[in-house]
């Protein structure tokens, strides 16, 4: 009897097996309804103060054309390439065509963008998918800014316009894997020789670092006992660069190890505005600002899903939204937002004024990460098991919030 019964179970088995074998995905995920995933985003709910009463005519319209991109070319292919650990190379021309690289730079292609419009990019990014929004901000709010803010004017004419447009890409290089926080304490070394430089260390955690073609690179002056920065091309002798694999947060980013041994950089490319770390300083202060409204962006996209999903999941016959402890959290998450957008635009409006310290814009940026925490957290409570599916977006962030 027990052999019956289970060759039947093996039977039956096989025949629900047999029947979904080549049948398209959407009809076998209609026969296990859950709710709406992420590649159709959700519309916008998080604003829930109107923010964007304060943004100007120019900022409110790029914040909708970066949304509209955002949500229509990259929410629907970003799971794929999230499980896959790779980035799609074929969105860049998209998100060029964004005008919003290069930031706040004037002149040399770039757009010329407020410090709020460019934050509000950024944001808009990092709703849809958080590995794009790196992407980007390590491009231009570092790499490029760097070109825009410490190199020579013949520097700038040579990089920023190619760089704009994302025909080529950008990283940049401080942390080593002995020097973290402690970015002013640099091991790489920059010997002067006649013409030139040469550099030899090691760099770790360099966003975009394996499909670059422009490294800026941080390195210890011999001579002058003091940081220099430098422009470093691809295919430079001695220079390779390495993928960091196995990484389960910010999988789409490509993060990488760079070796330097005796790279040969000619003075030409020598950033003259960079010696010391307090002129790098110059630049995190306003990468910061960036930085600081990335998670903004990050939790409003995790708010809009999970409003949407708790309307659709269903348990005990209603709404999960009808239970009074999800809406509580829900609350929380929306209130945390609210703030965040204040913190965010307050940082906007001090860089403008020209009133910013590198304090403001380092609480600005520590104070929406920690946030940002919570409100994922929740998030991923509010959607269950399928909080660890990066189809409902929560899973592909929730891994920056423990």
């Amino acid at each position: 009897m027990a052999a019956a019964t289970s060759q039947k179970q093996g039977d039956d088995t096989k025949a629900i097996m047999d029947s979904t074998v080549g049948l398209p995905a959407l009809e076998i995920s209609a026969a296990f309804p859950q709710a709406t995933p992420a590649k159709i985003f959700p519309a916008m709910v998080s604003d829930y103060y109107q923010f964007d009463d304060l943004l100007n005519f120019e900022e409110r319209s790029l914040q909708k054309k970066v949304r509209e991109v955002m949500e229509k070319e990259v929410a629907p292919i970003m799971a794929g390439y999230w499980e896959k650990a790779e980035f799609p190379f074929h969105v860049i021309p998209k998100l060029a065509a964004l005008g919003v690289t290069g930031g706040t730079i004037k002149g040399y292609g770039c757009p010329g963008l407020s410090i709020t419009a460019s934050a509000l990019a950024i944001a808009e990014i990092a709703r849809v998918d958080a590995s794009c929004s790196i992407f980007i901000l390590a491009h231009s709010s570092l790499a490029m800014l760097t070109i825009g803010l410490c190199g020579s004017e013949a520097q700038r004419q040579k990089y920023l316009a190619s760089l704009a447009q994302l025909n080529t890409i950008a990283c940049w290089a401080l942390t080593e894997p002995d020097h973290g926080s402690d970015a002013s304490s640099l091991s790489a070394t920059a010997v002067k020789v006649n013409g030139g430089w040469v550099l030899d260390g090691q760099k770790r955690w360099i966003g975009n670092s394996t499909v670059a073609d422009v490294f800026i690179i941080f390195a210890w002056n011999t001579s002058t006992k003091q940081i220099n920065g430098f422009i470093v091309k691809k295919g430079s002798p001695g220079l390779s660069a390495t993928k960091i694999e196995n990484k389960i947060g910010l999988r789409i980013f490509q993060n990488g190890d760079i070796l330097l041994k005796k790279v040969f950089v000619p003075d030409e490319d020598m950033l003259p505005g960079v010696n010391s770390f307090q002129d790098i300083s110059k630049v995190l202060s306003v990468s910061r600002i960036m930085v600081a409204w990335q998670p903004i962006g990050i939790s409003m996209g995790v708010f809009d899903m999970c409003h949407r999903y708790l309307k659709e999941r269903k348990q005990f016959g209603f709404p999960l939204a009808a239970f009074q402890i999800n809406q509580e959290k829900l609350v929380r998450m929306l209130g945390n937002i609210q703030a965040m957008l204040l913190v965010g635009w307050r940082l906007c409006k001090l860089y403008e004024s020209g009133k910013m310290t590198p304090g403001h814009a380092s609480l600005g940026k520590a104070w929406t990460s920690n946030k940002a925490r919570e409100t994922v957290s929740l998030g991923r409570e509010l959607l269950g098991g399928n909080g660890i599916l990066a189809d409902f977006l929560v899973a592909k962030v929730g891994l920056l919030a423990y």
